[in-house]
């Protein structure tokens, strides 16, 4: 059997000492928390100028922001049927572009129906009993105020000087025009700057149907040309990002249709158990007044206390009402908001209540209304920024560089045989 010449390795033959590896610069000591270091001023730096961008932009389109918020939410809520229609249209329609069109136009129109039909039957039943609470006011006032009366002369035996102060009060208002003008002018100056303000919001509304129209129409293409924008190696993971963002809005604004449904059912029965007229019309109306934090529900609740008060005129069914909003309100916030949004956006209901908290201390009923979908959208961003560092170096081998690959026994033999079989080709020519 033939024994194979060694091969001398290139520094043995050349008699010269071997050369270390060059140093990276990750395994310095003093730059080992470098990256890490530029990473955060980097997201500072970016986070400062995104906010004062989006100051100055809130700025510019607040007049238009109300009418897109309310645009993109009904967009949400049609898009399944418009894609459904979209594609059960292929059948019939090769043409890609006028088959998406009819049937956006298709959805959007079934949505007005229902919209009007729902109108058709809350208004004219609440427009009804309306009227008749109207005239039941006045004797319902009078029967108010016999009960009320003695309320009154046990406050005055009770805390004589307060109820001294405030009688004298109303009686100096009474007795001076000019406290009675003030009001009514600066009442005028107000009510005219509300009509203004309705107008406006009357133009806002019309602009609606065409804001829906057109995000539904040209979201996919604008998505599409952002796509493009981005480069080639990362493309996958911003069409990623930004599909994990249209899910997670989609499903905050399906699963906010179904708070206020819930709402609406419960107050519902507890209305019939109370025997407030009107209760069907009233409890949707007070379980969608949700979506206008606040002013929603107080208008509601004020009407509802309305009509109890004219059907049965007692401090007890008043605060029965009362009781009813106080209770769902409670259910609402701690259970149905927590957990019916927190469960369709795999957020936790902590997460969500403090959130709210901490969003209406900071932007009030605007922080209320846009909290959960910007924790919605938070976390799909958290999500794919943990995965980016999971997967990178820093994560996997520290500062350090990772540490060179051996070459694999395939590789070595490959290299060994090259070598063999010059020197066999120089002796075999020799």
């Amino acid at each position: 059997m033939t024994e194979l010449p060694s091969v001398a390795r290139p520094d043995e033959a050349s008699g010269r000492a071997p050369v270390p590896p060059a140093v990276g610069w990750r395994q310095l000591r003093w730059a080992r928390w470098f990256p890490s270091l530029a990473a955060l001023l980097v997201v500072l730096a970016s986070w400062g100028l995104l906010s004062g961008l989006l100051a100055h932009l809130s700025y510019i389109f607040q007049p238009v922001f109300v009418p897109l918020l309310i645009s993109g939410a009904l967009a949400y809520l049609i898009k399944p049927l418009a894609d459904w229609l979209d594609h059960v249209g292929k059948r019939w329609v090769r043409s890609a572009g006028i088959r998406h069109t009819l049937a956006v136009l298709t959805a959007m129109l079934v949505a007005v129906m229902g919209l009007v039909l729902a109108l058709f039957v809350v208004i004219p039943s609440l427009a009804a009993q309306l009227t008749q609470a109207a005239k039941k006011l006045p004797a319902g006032y009078q029967r108010f105020m016999a009960m009320a009366q003695p309320v009154l002369e046990g406050l005055q035996q009770r805390y004589p000087r307060q109820y001294e102060q405030v009688v004298g009060s109303i009686r100096e208002r009474i007795a001076d025009p000019a406290s009675l003008v003030e009001p009514v002018l600066v009442g005028l100056s107000t009510t005219f700057s509300n009509v203004i303000g309705v107008v406006t919001s009357l133009v806002n509304l019309l602009l609606i149907p065409f804001f829906v129209y057109y995000i539904l129409k040209d979201a996919g293409h604008l998505e599409r040309r952002l796509l493009t924008l981005v480069p080639a190696r990362h493309r996958a993971t911003a069409n990623d990002v930004l599909t994990k963002v249209d899910l997670a809005l989609g499903n905050f604004v399906r699963g906010q249709l179904i708070v206020c449904f819930s709402m609406s059912v419960l107050y519902v029965v507890g209305f019939s158990l109370l025997g407030v007229p009107s209760a069907l019309s009233l409890g949707f109306l007070s379980g969608f007044g949700h979506l206008i934090p606040y002013i929603g529900t107080f208008l509601a609740g004020v009407l509802t206390c309305t009509l109890a008060l004219s059907d049965a005129p007692s401090l007890l069914q008043l605060g029965l009402v009362i009781g009813v909003y106080v209770i769902v309100q409670s259910i609402e916030s701690f259970y149905l908001t927590p957990f019916v949004l927190g469960e369709r956006l795999d957020l936790h209901p902590f997460l969500v209540i403090v959130g709210l908290l901490v969003g209406h201390h900071l932007f009030g009923i605007l922080g209320v209304i846009l909290t959960v979908p910007f924790l919605a959208v938070g976390k799909v961003l958290v999500g794919v920024t943990v995965e980016y560092y999971e997967r990178s170096d820093f994560y996997r081998y520290g500062a350090a560089l990772p540490p060179s690959v051996p070459a694999s026994s395939d590789e070595v033999a490959g290299e060994a045989s090259t070598e063999v079989s010059s020197m066999a080709a120089t002796t075999s020519a020799s």
